[in-house]
């Protein structure tokens, strides 16, 4: 885990140039932070405020930050907002079912996120797996996700992210992908052969 080093860049710092889209961060690490501990619900909204237009971060490191379910409200607005960020580490925070469930809500219309940690946080189980059912119901992006989940249903959810593994898969083979899709997501020249 790493820690906040002398002369890192503070969270301010690293709003300022998201919120100006500086090319040159294209990566956010703010693992085990003093500063973003103490604040951080103020921090996680203006992370989420300075990402929303920014088109160069690709990927946003908060582990071991105290984020809880209040800091999730942003992570979801953060997931339905931005079109860059394809890796979010959650790892080592104090998320359980319900802020889950939130980030699911933001997961279910998010286009670019590949890769999810939440590692080493609160119990997941049955109270948010409905949420992440539906979620990969339209999410065909999604590849990775790291967690721990106590669910009966966690077979369909593991089903989901092998077809969007195959799809990414595919595409990049040249095959016809598109046949991969949940059905209401099918083009319609697809859909109107499998009637």
């Amino acid at each position: 885990m790493s820690k906040f080093r002398f002369g890192a860049p503070s969270p301010k710092q690293f709003i300022e140039k998201l919120a100006a889209n500086d090319a040159s961060t294209t990566s956010v690490d703010l693992s085990n932070n003093a500063l973003f501990k103490m604040k951080a619900y103020e921090y996680t909204g203006q992370l989420v405020a300075a990402l929303k237009k920014n088109t160069h971060c690709t990927s946003l490191i908060l582990k071991s930050n105290e984020i809880g379910n209040a800091e999730c409200t942003y992570l979801k607005e953060l997931l339905l907002t931005n079109t860059s960020l394809t890796t979010l580490d959650l790892e080592g925070n104090k998320i359980d079912s319900e802020g889950a469930k939130l980030i699911a809500e933001g997961i279910q219309k998010n286009k670019t996120l590949t890769t999810l940690i939440l590692l080493s946080n609160g119990s997941f189980g049955e109270g948010c797996m409905d949420s992440w059912l539906a979620a990969f119901n339209d999410n065909v992006t999604l590849t990775t996700l790291k967690w721990r989940l106590d669910s009966r249903k966690s077979f369909k959810l593991n089903k989901d992210i092998t077809r969007n593994n195959s799809i990414v898969k595919w595409r990049a083979d040249g095959k016809d992908w598109e046949t991969l899709l949940p059905d209401h997501l099918k083009p319609a020249r697809l859909r109107g052969a499998a009637q």
